[in-house]
Formats: structure tokens, sequence, C-alpha cells
């Protein structure tokens, strides 16, 4: 059988997109092949998952001991720096299998990578790439990392495969690598949480609208959004809806604030566990996506499989899932009367025909199920995995 490392670069428990994917990837493959499972002491924000959430949802993987770092913050930066005796520790584990997959992160980490694939030369090593490679800043410590890494990966091309989440990265990376040996795969979501019904749970008298995610400005441009509905709100006090947020983050004091001034139409609900988000999305109508980057959109996918149409910014994840679909409405640019624009937009029309917008979320939902569910992911891994595996 098999041996296939799946390596994460942040603690578990962290819970963003990445780490899921991780777990459920590591959880759907163990049917197939023998799986280690290694990740970090590196959580660089709130614990989004649950110890014994993670357990659930690992299916019987085991969780072995930590990659440990030490972590120095130095002007508002933090660096990590893994300790030697836990370097060898990793170098020992990828030379037991014959998979290696790790996703880009930092310099360091795909250094160690790079070299451990010239040390374990019967191993197959394939990074997977999840963030953006490029942000609109003229001089940037992030855009300088990713050049470096594209210039480290294409030194020692030979030794690497390439896996993308998005179209985008598939076809920026065709500028450096073969496509031989780039794989785009997205995201699947596990979607167990999400057959049932939802229209049953959702309330008939008010459009309500939802917010998922981290609470911030330069990530999620949630700061647009509370600027948005505060205008809506403004001009109409009296209408039925409803703004519901689920997340920390550094803007929550701006929601709070909001929540004060429309006490009636803004439920602020800080953390909500991962185990519980699915009914948060099922009671309401409207997603909403503010995001500034954003390479996927995990959200996105729950939401509409909670049958929610979307109002949402243009990113390259949710260009990639929603273009020319009905149950989508995007913003035409980051201002607050773009945000203003499609609520009122939206909420026009379900006071002239709710009918219209239940048959919206119905078929938002019908197209998660049917290109967006986990098992194509798996199949498509399975299928990446046996052809990597059989090439000399």
């Amino acid at each position: 059988m098999l041996k296939v490392l799946i390596f994460s670069p942040l603690a578990l428990e962290y819970g963003r997109g990445g780490e899921i994917s991780c777990i459920e990837l590591s959880a759907g493959l163990n049917k197939f092949y023998k799986i280690t499972l290694l990740e970090t002491n590196i959580l660089p924000g709130n614990k989004l998952l649950t110890y014994s959430v993670i357990k659930n949802k690992l299916k019987g993987v085991k969780r072995n001991n930590k990659i440990r770092y030490y972590s120095l913050k130095l002007l508002d930066k933090i660096f990590t720096f893994p300790y030697p005796q836990d370097i060898i520790k990793l170098l020992k584990m990828i030379h037991k299998n014959d998979i290696i997959y790790f996703s880009e992160s930092t310099i360091k980490n795909n250094l160690l990578f790079v070299f451990s694939s010239l040390l374990h030369r019967r191993g197959k090593f394939i990074v997977g790439y999840r963030k953006p490679f490029h942000i609109n800043k003229r001089f940037s410590l992030y855009n300088f990392k990713n050049r470096m890494t594209i210039l480290i990966f294409l030194i020692f091309k030979k030794r690497l495969y390439h896996h993308t989440i998005s179209k985008h990265a598939k076809y920026f990376l065709h500028n450096f690598y073969s496509s031989e040996r780039i794989t785009h795969i997205t995201h699947g979501v596990v979607l167990d949480d999400y057959i049932n019904n939802n229209m049953n749970v959702k309330n008939k008298n008010n459009l309500s609208f939802i917010y998922v995610g981290n609470i911030d400005k330069p990530h999620k441009g949630v700061d647009i959004l509370i600027s948005g509905i505060d205008l809506f709100l403004t001009e109409h006090k009296k209408l039925d809806v409803l703004f519901e947020f689920c997340g920390t983050g550094p803007l929550e004091s701006d929601l709070k604030m909001l929540e004060e001034k429309y006490p009636n139409h803004i439920k602020y609900h800080g953390y909500v566990s991962n185990e519980k988000i699915a009914e948060y999305y099922k009671r309401n109508d409207v997603f909403l996506f503010s995001s500034r980057k954003e390479p996927f959109g995990r959200v996105i996918l729950e939401a509409l499989a909670s049958e929610l149409v979307v109002i949402c910014s243009k990113t390259i994840g949710s260009i990639e899932i929603l273009t020319n679909k009905d149950f989508a409405f995007f913003i035409k640019d980051f201002r607050p009367q773009a945000i203003e624009e499609k609520i009122n937009e939206i909420y026009n029309l379900w006071v002239r025909d709710s009918k219209w917008l239940v048959e919206l979320q119905k078929s938002a939902k019908d197209y998660v199920f049917q290109y967006y569910n986990f098992s194509i992911e798996l199949e498509l891994f399975q299928k990446l995995i046996s052809r990597v595996s059989n090439e000399r």
C-alpha cells in the first residue's frame, strides 16, 4: 500500500480553509493509502476547530506530534523557525513515505521540502498552492516571497509536481513549469450537514443576510460591508431585513457599534464553532462575501449548499465559482454604495416575487452538489497520486 504524507504548515486548530482541506483529504484518502498527517504548532490567530471536532473529522487518521517552530515577533511581524531536532524528525517522516504532499508556504518551509526531495530520491513531492500569487502593493514582502518560491521550485523543477485549487494559478504556473507537472483540482466540500431540505428553517417573514468569516479589513473587506449595510439601513429602517455576522477579528468594535445602532436588524454572534455553523447558514437567505483577495471560497460553497444566494466581490475564487450564475450578484467595485445597491436589488426582487428567490436558492444547492462535492475532489486526487507514483 502506498504511503502518503500530508503536511499542514499551520496547526489544524487554526481551522481555516487550508487546515480543513488537509483534514478532509487525509480522512478521504485514508481509505486507499496509508496516510500520515503532519502539522506544525503555528497558530496565527484564534482557534476555529476544537480537538474533538478535528478527531471526528479525521475518522480514525492519527495525529502525529507537531513539528515545533520557535516564534519571534519583530516590527509587528511574526517570524517562525523550526527547531533543529524537529527538522530531523520531519526529514525522517518524509523518508518513510512514497508521496509527500505539502502546501506552498514560507520560504523556509519550501526550501526544507526541496532539500528533502533531494535526499529522498524515490519519493514523489506534490506542492499545493492555496493562496493568491500576487497582492496589489508596489513593495510587498508577500509578492517577493512568492517570486522567490517560484525561482526555488524552478531550479528543482524535476523533483516537484504542482497542484492548484484555482485555474488562475494553473495558468500562471504554465509560464514556469511543464503542463504535465501541473494539476488543477478544486476544493470540494463534505456535504453531509447540508443534504436535508433547508427551506423549512428559513423565516418567510423577513429577508435574512449572513456573513461568516474573519472580521477584518485587508483580507475580508468587512469595513466596506459594514458601511454598505449602514447606508442601506439608514434609508430603510422599517424594512423586514436581518443581518447576522459570525466570526472574530479586528473590526469587532465597529460591528458592535452597528449592532447598537440597529438592534432590530443586526445580530453579531462572535465565534461560532465549525460543527454549528451550518445551522446559521441554513436559516438565512443571502450570503455576504466581501473579500478583497481569495484564491478559493469554501464559505461560498457552504452557503450555496445551504440554499443561499450570494452578494459577492470579484476575487479569483468567486469569479471561478460564480461567473454566469443567476444566484450570484457581483458588486461592481469596493464601495459601500455598491454593497447597498445589491442589498436593495435583492430586497426589491424578494418583495415582488419571493418564489423567484426560492428557485434561485434551490438551484444554488443543486450546483454545489453536482460540481463541488468532496467525492469529486477525492477521486481526482486518487488519479493524481496514481499517475505520479507510476512515473519514473
